[in-house]
C-alpha cells in the first residue's frame, strides 16, 4: 500500500474528531461454497485516501492455501458511477477488477454493506494461474474501522487492534486511543499478528504504552530490524498443577526478567501473560522444579489471561508434569512466528529418520551410525528435526542434531563425550542420565523473520531438566544455553 495522503478536504467532522467522509471504507469478506463446503475465501480491504479515490487490497485463498493478492500499490483507485475500476498494472496482462459500491440484488433492491467484486480478461492468461475467481459479493465486517489516516482497526469490546488492510508504510505509531464509529471512543490494545502481512516497507513500530500488545509474528513481515544479539530472550518455564500460572526457575546467574506484556509459548501456542509473585530471595523457597510444592519454587511467577477452556485447549493431552514452556515479552514474540509441528515424547513409539537423510550425516561426519530418530516435524510447509547418533569410537560417543528442510540437509551440530568402557554398547543419547544428552522434547520451533528455526528444547533426566536451544546459522545449528533445573522428588 501506499504512504499515508495528506488530504485536508477528505476529512469532515464526525464525533467531534476529523474522519473521512465516505462511509464504505472498511473489511469486506466472501466466501465460495460447493454445498456446505467453502472452498475457498477473500477478504478486499478498502480506504479512502480523497473524496473519490482509495487503495485496496484484495487476497483471496484456495482450500489448497494458495493465495491471489492484488493491491494499490502503483496508485490509488478512482471512484466512476459508483465503481471503482483497477488495471493490473504490467501491460503484458489485460486483466481489470472493478469494485462495485452500492450493487444491487436481482430484485433491484440495494444491497446493504455489500460490494460486488468482479474481474475482466481482455486476452491472454491471468496475472496469476490459480484456480479461483475473486468474483462475488462481499459482505462488509462490520468488527473492522478505519481511522483517519489510513490505519485499520478490528474491534474487540471497548478496545480495537491495528488490523490488516490499513496504509501501513515506514513508521508505524500507535496511539493509546482513538475515536471510532459513532464517536465512540476506543482504547488501542495492540497489533494483530497479520496487520502488516502485506505492508513490508515498514521499517518501524512504535507503541504508546506497555500495555499495547505486539502479537506473535506481526514484525516478521515487515522491515524493521532484527539482530538476534540484541533481542531479548524467552525463559523457560514450567507450570503449576492446573496450567494456568508458569514459573520461571531461579538458578546461577538468573537476571529477572522485565517482561512488562508477557506471553506463554508452547509448541505453536502463544497466550498472554501478566506477572503474578516472585519469590526470589524468599528463604522457604527451593532452587529448582518442584512438581509436588508448586508455589514454593524460587523464581517468577506468570498467571494466563485466557479463558479455562482455552488453557485445557493449548495443554489438551498434556499433564503439568509433561510440560515445559516459555515465557517471553513482546520483542521475541513479535519477530518470530510459531508453527505447528509433532513431535516425539515419550512413550510413543519412535519413528526413525529419513534413510536418506542419516546417510548424508553419516557421509558429512564420517562415522558409522548407531540409530536415528525424528524428534519434530512441521506440520504445514517443510521442517523437522532429526538426531543420529553414531557408533562408539575411541572412547567417545557423538550424536548429531539435523535440521532437514524440503528434504535437505539444512544445518547441523555435534554432541560428543567421552565414555567409560563399560558403557560402549549404551545409546549414550537414548538413556538418562546427567542431563546433558538424551532425546530431548521440543518445546517450540520459532521461525525468524527469514524463515530460519530456533529449536527449543528440554531434555528431562531422573534428577534434573537440562534447557537449551538449536539456532539455524547458515548450514550450522548453534547451541544456544539455558539453565538446569534440579528435579524435586521427594519434598518434606
Amino acid at each position: 500500500m501506499k504512504k499515508i495522503f495528506a488530504i485536508l478536504a477528505a476529512f469532515l467532522s464526525w464525533g467531534g474528531v476529523m474522519v473521512l467522509a465516505q462511509d464504505w471504507g472498511g473489511r469486506y469478506n466472501v466466501e465460495w461454497k460447493d454445498g456446505d463446503e467453502t472452498y475457498a475465501s477473500g477478504s478486499l480491504f478498502l480506504v479512502p485516501v480523497a473524496p473519490e479515490q482509495a487503495e485496496f487490497l484484495l487476497v483471496a485463498t484456495n482450500k489448497a492455501g494458495a493465495s491471489i493478492v492484488y493491491d494499490s500499490e502503483a496508485g490509488p483507485v478512482s471512484l466512476l458511477d459508483g465503481k471503482f475500476v483497477w488495471r493490473f498494472p504490467n501491460p503484458e496482462f489485460d486483466y481489470t477488477l472493478t469494485i462495485e459500491l452500492y450493487p444491487e440484488s436481482e430484485n433491484g433492491l440495494p444491497l446493504e454493506n455489500t460490494i460486488k467484486l468482479s474481474e475482466q480478461l481482455g486476452s491472454g492468461a491471468p496475472p496469476y494461474p490459480v484456480d479461483l475467481s475473486p468474483d462475488g459479493y462481499y459482505k462488509r465486517d462490520l468488527n473492522y474501522f478505519v481511522a483517519p489516516g489510513g490505519y485499520m482497526y478490528r474491534k474487540d469490546g471497548d478496545g480495537c487492534y491495528l488490523a490488516q488492510g490499513g496504509i501501513y508504510s515506514g513508521s508505524v505509531i500507535l496511539p493509546e486511543s482513538l475515536i471510532g464509529p459513532f464517536g465512540k471512543v476506543f482504547t488501542v490494545k495492540g497489533i494483530d499478528s497479520d496487520a502488516l502481512a502485506y505492508s513490508r516497507h515498514v521499517t518501524q513500530v512504535s507503541i504508546a504504552n506497555a500495555e499495547q500488545r505486539v502479537a506473535p509474528g506481526a514484525l516478521s513481515y515487515t522491515e524493521v530490524p532484527y539482530d538476534w544479539d540484541r533481542i531479548s530472550k524467552p525463559f523457560f518455564a514450567y507450570p503449576g498443577k492446573a496450567r494456568d500460572c508458569f514459573v520461571i526457575p531461579y538458578y546461577d546467574g538468573f537476571v529477572c526478567p522485565e517482561n512488562t506484556s508477557p506471553w506463554v509459548i508452547f509448541k505453536q501456542n502463544v497466550a498472554p501473560a501478566q506477572l503474578s509473585k516472585n519469590t526470589i530471595g524468599d528463604n522457604n523457597a527451593l532452587a529448582g522444579r518442584v512438581d509436588q510444592a508448586f508455589d514454593r519454587t524460587m523464581g517468577v511467577y506468570y498467571t494466563l489471561q485466557i479463558p479455562k477452556e482455552e488453557i485445557n485447549k493449548m495443554f489438551r493431552g498434556y499433564t503439568a508434569m509433561e510440560i515445559e514452556a516459555l515465557v517471553s515479552d513482546a520483542d521475541f514474540v513479535a519477530f518470530h512466528t510459531f508453527p505447528a509441528f509433532g513431535r516425539w515424547k515419550f512413550p510413543e513409539k519412535v519413528q526413525n529418520a529419513p534413510k536418506a537423510i542419516v546417510n548424508k550425516v553419516a557421509k558429512k561426519y564420517g562415522r558409522e551410525v548407531m540409530y536415528s530418530r525424528r524428534a519434530a516435524w512441521l506440520r504445514d510447509g517443510s521442517g523437522e528435526l532429526d538426531i543420529v547418533e553414531f557408533t562408539h569410537k575411541d572412547h567417545q560417543a557423538m550424536v548429531v542434531f539435523a535440521w532437514v528442510s524440503a528434504g535437505e540437509l539444512a544445518a547441523t551440530c555435534k554432541l560428543s563425550t567421552e565414555i567409560e568402557s563399560e558403557f560402549e554398547d549404551c545409546d549414550v543419547w537414548n538413556v538418562d542420565d546427567d542431563g546433558t544428552f538424551g532425546i530431548p522434547d521440543v518445546v517450540t520451533i520459532a521461525l525468524d523473520p527469514d524463515g530460519r528455526p530456533i529449536i527449543f528444547l528440554a531434555k528431562n533426566a531422573p534428577e534434573s531438566i537440562t534447557c537449551f536451544a538449536l539456532r539455524q546459522v547458515g548450514d550450522k545449528l548453534v547451541i544456544e544455553d539455558y539453565d538446569q533445573w534440579y528435579r524435586y522428588v521427594d519434598i518434606q
